[in-house]
């Protein structure tokens, strides 16, 4: 077993683009979203296409926010109009980072007992013990609990003849979005891939495992890496948020300008 440092590792921007990375996630919505905005297909399948699409929303923006400006002087920044290209010209992209977001806060919330008890152990106590008080102040911060009471009812998704089957496929296209994270050629690509799919795998878990009164199984059982994944997916999704909320108007003012600038001359 291989252990990192992701604070030595951040995601950022890593040169990693063109045809191979737009293969993986045509990959990933091809295979696992097929026709995702047509009106035939149930909820629990739209579903899936929004975790996705939030996921890959809440990665642009990290790759946009800690950009390799100018690689002589090694400059790195935050590139704005990535960020408005990627991202925020799309209101549907910045609407799923936000369901996404409040998927995993749901999850995390209904496994309060589980996590509160869970080992956050090191060998380094006074982290340990850090970690522990951290987690708590999470778990039960009256925002939390306000942020997110119900931002869907999960209670009624897969329930039903088709529950079981539903959840099942499910599970396997997760498997299959780890398994085409493999492929991506970027080491730390591909260590942020898969960790954030497994974060929400393990979001899918929890809420796999609210029963018909929306209460949590009190078999839920969680790895420590799928509690390590789940974290720092919910860390990744909030900063994202944050970075949105924080440079998404200067960027949209900054490309206002030079579409008008834009137009202005091809008007001449």
């Amino acid at each position: 077993m291989t252990y990192v440092n992701l604070q030595l590792n951040p995601e950022r921007y890593t040169g990693y683009t063109g045809p191979s990375a737009r293969r993986i996630w045509e990959a990933v919505y091809s295979e696992n979203c097929p026709k995702y905005s047509s009106e035939e297909f149930c909820q629990e399948k739209r579903v899936l296409y929004k975790l996705i699409s939030g996921l890959h929303s809440s990665i642009s923006v990290h790759i946009a926010f800690d950009f390799l400006l100018d690689e002589a002087n090694n400059l790195w920044g935050v590139n704005l109009e990535l960020l408005y290209d990627r991202v925020l010209s799309h209101p549907e992209r910045v609407k799923n980072l936000y369901f996404v977001f409040l998927f995993v806060l749901r999850a995390v919330t209904k496994a309060t007992d589980f996590l509160e008890q869970a080992e956050y152990n090191t060998g380094n106590l006074e982290e340990d013990l850090k970690t522990q008080s951290l987690v708590r102040q999470l778990l039960y911060n009256h925002k939390l609990q306000a942020a997110c009471p119900i931002p869907f009812d999960e209670a009624k998704l897969w329930q039903g003849e088709s529950g079981p089957e539903l959840k099942q496929q499910i599970q396997a296209q997760f498997r299959n979005i780890s398994a085409l994270m493999d492929c991506v050629g970027c080491e730390k690509c591909r260590l942020w891939g898969k960790l954030q799919v497994l974060g929400l795998a393990t979001a899918l878990k929890i809420l796999f495992s609210v029963d018909n009164q929306n209460l949590i199984n009190q078999q839920l059982q969680l790895q420590r890496n799928e509690v390590i994944a789940l974290m720092n997916l919910l860390n990744r999704l909030s900063e994202s948020i944050k970075f949105v909320k924080e440079k998404g108007p200067n960027a949209e003012k900054i490309m206002e300008k030079r579409t008008h600038s834009t137009t202005t001359k091809s008007s001449l």
